[in-house]
Parts: C-alpha cells; structure tokens; sequence
C-alpha cells in the first residue's frame, strides 16, 4: 500500500506569520503564488472576524456589562479586549495538509486525490469540533501542493462566575470537547491534535494510503517552535559539516560561533518552555514606591505582569529576576522619616498628645518626658527630640495640629446636621465622616496628597476626592449627569480611536503607494506587490509622473505628522475618560454606601496577604 504523510500545524492570532487571514483570502499576493490558479482556491467560510466575534458574544457581553457596577470594569469591544489579553488568543490557525510537493503536487493524479481528502476533512471539521467556531476555510491549490487553512475562534458556553456566560478560551473549548489534561506535555491541546491526525490517517486509509511517519518528533510543534527547530537543526548541521572541512576553509572561531549559537537557540526554546506553564504569582508591597520601582525595572526589562488591585502579578519563571530587582531598591526615607510618618498616623487616631505617646508606646518606642520631649524607635539607638524633627513635631505643635483635626471633624458634623435629610449632599459628607472614623481606627492607609507636609485631614489625596465630588455635587452634578459625563468621553475616545486608525491607515497606503511608484520608476523589486499590481494602481494616479513621483514623501511625512497628532489626542481624551471613570464609579459606591468599606477591604486584604522575602504572596 502506498504511504502518504500528513502535517497539521497549529498557529497563534497573535504570532507574525501563524495567522494570515489577508494571505489565506488572497488579499495580497506572496511570490511562491501562481496567480493563474487563484481561481482554483476553494472558499468554505469568509466571515470578517470582528463580526464573527459580534455573532458568537454579542448576548452575553451585554448581560456581562450590565452586572457591572463600574464603568472601567465594562467591555465595550470584546475582540480588542481578548486581542490585548496575554491568556487568551483572539483566534487560531491550523494547515492541513496531506503529503508534500515532492509526491502530490498540485495537478498531479496524488495532487487531486489530497484536494478530495482535504475537502472530506473540512467538511466534518465543524461537526468534530462544536466549541471551535470556524470564520475562515480556504482550500489552496495555487501554491507547490494542495493544503487547508482553517481559522477558527475557540469559545465556552459553560457560564463562569465572574466572567461572560460565553466566552474565548482554548482550554474551556476543549474542556467541552470531552479532551482532558495528563500532565504538561500531554496536555489538552495535544490530545486535541492527536484527534485530528486520527481522522487524518483514516481519511489516508479510505483511499488506499497508509500514513508514512515523517518529522515525528515535530508532530505537537506550532510554527513558531517548528521554524525555532529547523534553525536549529541547520546549525548543527553546519556544525557537523564543519568539522568534516580542512583547517584552512574554516576557522576554530568560526565553530566557536557556530556552537554558541546553538547554546543560544537551546537556551531560548528552554525558556519559551518554561513560560509555557509557569503559573502566575501575586506580589504586594507595603512601600507605594518599591512597587513603582520595580514595575519601572521590569518595564526595561520587557518582563510581562498585570496590575492588580493592590499589587501585580508576574509569571513564576520571574522570579529570581524580580527578587534580583527588588534588592536594587534603595529606600529614600531615613530613621528619621520614620519616625514621622509613624507619629503623622497615630495622631490623626488621637484625641490627645498622650494618647498619641501612648500609641507610639504599643509599636516600641521609647518616650522621655522631660524638658523637651524625646523618641527612640525600635530601628534606632538613640533618641530624637521631637522639636528636631521639624516645626510640625514639637509638643506645641503636635496639640495643635490635633485641635485642627477636631476642628475638621466638628465643622464635618456641622454640616451634616444644617444638610437636608436623603439629600446628595448629606451623603457625601456622611462618607467623609466614614472615612475618618475608619481611619481613627487603623483601618486605613496614609495617602498625602503633598509629601512634604505632615499628614492631615487636609493633606489626604483620598478625602480630596471626595470633597472633589461634593464640590461637583454643591454645582448641580447628579449620579445620572456624572453617567452621562462618562458616557460622552467614552464616545469622545472612540471617535479619536477612529481618527487615529484612519490617519494609520492613510500612512500604510502611502507607504504601499511608493513602494509601487518605485517599482514603476526605479525598477525596484518588491516582495509584496508584483509590477501588474503597481501599473494598476498608478492608473487611479495620472498626475503621477517620472518628474513628481517623489513626492509622494512629502505625503508620508504629513501622514505621520498627523498620526502623532491623533496619538497625543487620543491619549489626552484617555485620561479624561480615566478622571470621569474614576468620578463616576466612586459616586456610585458613595451612594451606593460602599465606598469607605470597599477602601478597608482593600487595606485589609494588603495587611492580610502573608508575605515572603521580597513581597511574594503565599498560594
């Protein structure tokens, strides 16, 4: 019987060259295309992606929306969301393809027997496979052999709890194909591609052929890690040839190169890897600005992380890196910092200098009252005299500063009592009330809003806020126009997003242009467009002649100008939409009587976390 082999090659949406939807359509043309034989291509399916997205989630991203009592937590375009998602792939491409060009070329007897098994594979593709929505099928018979490229979106439809009814996931697709897990290697995907090449082999065996075993050891390999291999494997084999050539046609340098090379190649395939499966870890930090520093750090070093609540969270493989970093973190503050921001906290919680000497007391300090008042903490050998520490900290001060902070709360309460009842108003200065008490009692954390000052109720960034929304509410501003306010910057920056693709878009079409103008008058090859194409185009342009054609530069650099220009617009009108967002969603957990409890939440899961050296949380 005679042997046929097969390949089945999975490609990612997001990795350059796995997933060409435009070169699957023909939409541009590569040089290894006999373009008289396009018209043979067979099309099974051609949906535009976004609207294929649009079809499979549009129900239950609006029931996702509407839960959401945040506007910043909403989606409002499903398939960018996933497209930026670093779990999840917008969408996958598979090549199927029986034999090779050596023994079934297209044309030949074999050539036609592989188009029929490649039209029997597609047609039950679908069917197999219900959790794997297929928006693009193209059968190609313009290249060496006959081969399928199928392009699909892989989506759940088991509701999850905190996420969309139905949504993109490879593995929850698979989940629900019936393929499971044994270890890492041997993980869903592959079960899932050991499926198909059983169809495949049947497919081989209802014609009369018998599988031939080629490249068995690439069988699980996407393209990237097939294309890493083939590299590769032809270092080592000028490698060996190397060492087959006489000392005076090669050098000891040379095989030195070429064998660090291959440590290199070796090395990088080890740690793509390792990425792989590294599972994701949560890292917090007491100190705001050892968490900037190191985010800075890992920013430089294109490590990946996402934000979190309170933290970030990195991939464990990153470990050693970040720790690495974190070390590299230099403190700026002294003993003596310290000791003022310990004394700034606990007498925002005190009714008095001696409670607040009282307090310092209960976290180690040492206390002299004598002539002048005097603190050593638990870091220092010494003790500092209050008065030392700055105006702000002598005994005379701190009584003042603490009538300021009864003043404050008084005028507070006073307010609240002249407010209307159930109004706005009373609200806001009832959360305000909240916040002190919440935090006189050590539920919350110190946030300046000037660094250089002492802590109060008037330099606390997070109560300006609120003052901030009282000032909106006091000028007329409601839940429902703070609502709107939102919804219109949102618009705003959709309209920007489409200037700015608009203006991208110009760009890439002047770029095209003049790599076709220099096709037709400078005799320039191109990899993209072939001169037929060029001739076409230019005759949209008959005022473009051997004397102008250059302008077409001139173009480009207004073009970029203007995309510049639409970025900084675009990232003016984001930050808006991050005010207003962030306006908004706090008014709604004011109102909603949430807002001070979901702050102490927040405190309270940051002191709770259990730490580890260099700020990684126990799982």
């Amino acid at each position: 019987m005679s042997k046929l082999s097969t390949s089945f090659t999975l490609g990612k949406a997001s990795v350059p060259h796995e997933a060409n939807v435009d070169h699957n359509n023909r939409e541009f043309i590569a040089n290894n295309v006999n373009k008289n034989k396009i018209s043979e291509n067979i099309t099974y399916v051609k949906q535009n992606v976004q609207q294929a997205y649009q079809q499979l989630f549009r129900e239950s991203l609006a029931e996702y929306n509407a839960k959401q009592k945040q506007p910043c937590r909403r989606i409002k375009d499903y398939f960018k969301h996933i497209s930026k998602s670093k779990r999840e792939e917008a969408f996958y491409e598979i090549i199927v393809q029986f034999s090779d060009s050596k023994t079934a070329p297209c044309g030949s007897e074999n050539g036609k027997i592989t188009q029929k098994m490649l039209d029997e594979y597609m047609e039950s593709f679908q069917k197999r496979n219900p959790n794997l929505h297929v928006f693009n099928a193209v059968l190609h018979m313009d290249e060496a052999s006959p081969h399928l490229h199928i392009n699909f979106i892989p989506f759940y439809t088991q509701g999850r709890k905190n996420s969309l009814s139905k949504g993109v996931s490879m593995k929850a697709a698979l989940d629900e194909q019936g393929f499971t897990a044994k270890n890492f290697k041997e993980n869903r995907l592959v079960a899932w591609e050991d499926s198909e090449r059983q169809v495949m082999e049947k497919i081989l065996q209802k014609h009369g052929f018998e599988r031939e075993d080629k490249n068995a050891k690439y069988a699980h390999q996407t393209v990237d890690d097939y294309k890493k291999s083939q590299d590769e494997k032809k270092m080592i084999s000028a490698l060996k040839s190397s060492r087959k050539i006489s000392c005076e046609k090669i050098s000891a340098e040379k095989i030195r190169r070429l064998k660090e090379k291959l440590k290199l190649t070796e090395k990088e395939n080890e740690i793509l890897e390792m990425q792989k499966v590294s599972p994701y870890k949560s890292f917090f930090y007491s100190v705001p600005d050892k968490q900037a520093f190191v985010q800075a750090k890992l920013d430089e070093k294109n490590i990946p992380y996402r934000e979190t609540e309170n933290g970030f969270e990195a991939q464990e493989c990153y470990v050693d890196e970040i720790r690495k970093i974190e070390k590299e973190f230099t403190p700026t503050g002294s003993i003596r910092d310290k000791i003022r921001e310990d004394i700034d906290r606990f007498l925002m919680q005190s009714a008095s200098v001696d409670e607040l000497l009282e307090k310092l007391r209960k976290e180690k300090y040492e206390i002299k009252q004598g002539k002048y008042l005097a603190v050593k903490s638990p870091d220092s050998k010494n003790f500092v005299r209050m008065k030392s520490l700055g105006e702000h900290y002598s005994e005379y001060a701190l009584r003042n500063r603490i009538k300021a902070k009864k003043k404050y709360e008084f005028e507070i309460e006073k307010k609240i009592s002249s407010a209307k009842k159930e109004s706005p108003e009373i609200i806001v200065l009832q959360t305000i009330k909240f916040y002190t008490i919440a935090f006189s009692n050590n539920a919350l954390p110190m946030r300046k809003r000037n660094k250089q000052k002492p802590f109060s109720w008037n330099n606390d960034s997070e109560l300006d806020k609120i003052i901030a929304l009282n000032n909106k509410i006091n000028s007329g501003a409601t839940l429902e126009s703070l609502h709107k306010d939102f919804e219109d910057t949102e618009n705003a920056v959709a309209e920007k997003e489409k200037i700015l693709d608009k203006a991208k878009s110009d760009l890439k079409t002047f770029y095209e242009l003049k790599e076709k103008i220099e096709i037709i008058f400078e005799g320039k090859t191109s990899e993209v467009f072939t001169r037929q194409q060029a001739e076409q185009t230019l005759k949209k342009y008959p005022n473009i002649n051997n004397f102008n054609y250059k302008n077409v530069e001139t173009l480009i650099n207004n073009e970029t100008e203007n995309v510049h220009h639409a970025e900084k617009s675009l990232e003016a009108e984001k930050e808006k939409l991050k005010e207003s967002a962030e306006i908004f969603s706090m008014a709604e957990k004011v109102f909603g009587g949430t807002y001070v409890q979901s702050l102490v939440g927040a405190e309270r899961e940051r002191k709770e976390s259990e730490f580890i050296p260099n700020g990684l949380k126990k799982v």
